[in-house]
């Protein structure tokens, strides 16, 4: 394994341990390290590493595993298939995927405060502040990113296998609205204060609010987005 030289760069480490499995060396389905164990052999800090994984994880490199850890994902059958979920959603336009989040981050935000672990409590203060690192740098590829990992830990906070299953398979096939919204740097600053909100509701362990807060964000992701998608069709 190759020592990183500048320890403040997480891409070096997640250029590091991408090539790393696509090497070989880490295998699918292969459990990695333990952070601690990355942080001695790269020569990084904890948060350096943890932010790494969350990027590999978007990245569809790496899948964490509650109470487990962090294990080497199926790449190879994400990249050669990814519309592995078309047929589920064929002829699914962006107002229906978005009227299906609103009903699903909706719920899940509920149980996600109300059954949230001290441990995932930390977890998406880190994601967040990252998030916010992440626009001060107009690092934009990063910020969209972190934003999904943001929404995508709130629904594992549930605990719930179904619906972390079900949100699993819409934000897969929600990637490719996600992708359109590089062109438009505004629809991730918006949601600074928003996450910002639903964090605050965390911390209070206030589920109603969080409810309330939740729909808010979705609409103005929703207007921002859908902006953004009509004017891609008159094109």
């Amino acid at each position: 394994m190759k020592e990183i030289q500048r320890m403040s760069i997480t891409d070096s480490v997640v250029a590091n341990i991408k090539e790393l499995i696509i090497s070989g060396e880490y295998q699918i389905e292969e459990k990695l390290p333990t952070e601690m164990a990355l942080c001695k052999e790269l020569k990084v800090s904890r948060t350096c590493v943890r932010e790494a994984l969350r990027v590999l994880q978007a990245l569809g490199f790496v899948e964490m595993r509650p109470g487990k850890g962090a294990f080497v994902a199926n790449y190879k059958q994400n990249a050669a298939n990814p519309a592995s979920f078309a047929y589920k959603t064929d002829g699914a336009r962006f107002h229906d995927f978005m009227e299906v989040r609103m009903a699903l981050e909706t719920l899940s935000v509920r149980l996600a405060v109300e059954r949230c672990t001290p441990k995932q409590l930390q977890e998406l203060r880190e994601i967040h502040t990252a998030f916010v690192e992440a626009n001060e740098i107009h690092d934009m590829v990063k910020m969209i990113m972190l934003d999904e990992l943001f929404h995508n830990e709130i629904v594992n906070c549930t605990s719930n296998p179904l619906l972390i299953d079900i949100h699993k398979q819409i934000l897969d096939a929600f990637r490719i609205y996600r992708g359109d919204s590089f062109s438009n740097s505004s629809v991730y600053k918006n949601a600074m204060e928003p996450h910002a909100r639903i964090l605050f509701c965390f911390e209070t362990h206030n589920p109603e609010l969080a409810v309330n807060e939740m729909k808010k964000h979705l609409d103005i992701t929703s207007r921002d987005m859908a902006m953004i998608h009509s004017s891609h069709e008159r094109k």
